[in-house]
């Protein structure tokens, strides 16, 4: 199998919980389905179909710099007019009851870096190497929200190989192929529940709980299933194969 790996990287990011409401958490990394739609952005899917034209593509994400957050005032207007489309006269408008304007406190993380593991073969894989490789992009990338713009590199095209069994991982991992984990002082390790598998009407259709780094790097311990790209590193590489039911791996 062939991985790609590229870096991804900005001063804010923000991937939000899909729990929190009023005032909107940040995940520490993007989700696979997050990444999915870094990959229609770089290679031009719209928002409708990019979901199934990466289907076919694994997906890893390892944590390059320590998880930094912090909380910013934000002020969301509504732009949406009686019948439901867009209304700019609303932006102007401060009557009460014509404009509605909130005040958030969000959270981001700041100085984000992500490395991204792409497996895959066909022609969206060889576009999407061939793309990143040339620092080309159809629309401009962003980390979860378009006023956090991004930049990325690429890394290199390697080789990997499934390994059974794994004494580190340098990605993102869930619970279910975790045996054991060697608690040390260069660990500082989170768990997260996130959405790893989402259907084409954007439907998600599996949670799983996860494990990483809040450092940045490697955990050690037991791990299975797991991927070994010809850089060295050891990472875990999710499919999006939907099944009908939603689920939760814990």
């Amino acid at each position: 199998m062939k991985v790609l790996v590229f870096d991804i990287y900005g001063d804010f990011a923000h991937f939000r919980k899909f729990y929190t409401t009023s005032s909107p958490l940040s995940y520490p990394f993007p989700p696979p389905s997050t990444v999915r739609g870094i990959i229609g952005a770089i290679l031009g899917f719209e928002r409708e179909e990019y979901l199934e034209k990466t289907k076919d593509l694994l997906i890893g994400v390892g944590i390059l710099s320590p998880v930094k957050k912090i909380r910013m005032g934000l002020k969301y207007i509504n732009t949406k007019g009686r019948s439901g489309g867009f209304d700019p006269t609303l932006i102007l408008s401060r009557k009460q009851g014509n404009s509605a304007r909130a005040r958030v406190r969000a959270e981001f993380v700041k100085d984000a870096k992500y490395r991204i593991y792409v497996s895959g073969e066909g022609e969206v894989f060889e576009n999407l190497k061939r793309m990143v490789e040339n620092h080309e992009t159809y629309y401009t990338v962003y980390l979860g929200k378009s006023e956090l713009l991004a930049d990325f590199d690429y890394v290199g095209l390697y080789d990997g190989e499934y390994q059974e069994v794994s004494d580190r991982v340098d990605s993102v991992v869930p619970v279910d192929v975790v045996e054991d984990i060697f608690v040390g002082e260069n660990q500082i390790l989170a768990k997260e529940l996130v959405p790893t598998l989402m259907d084409i009407d954007r439907t998600v259709r599996r949670f799983e709980e996860v494990v990483f780094n809040m450092g940045g790097g490697s955990i050690y311990g037991e791990f299975r299933n797991l991927v070994k790209v010809g850089n060295g590193e050891v990472v875990y590489l999710w499919k999006n194969r939907v099944s009908s039911p939603i689920q939760t791996s814990t």
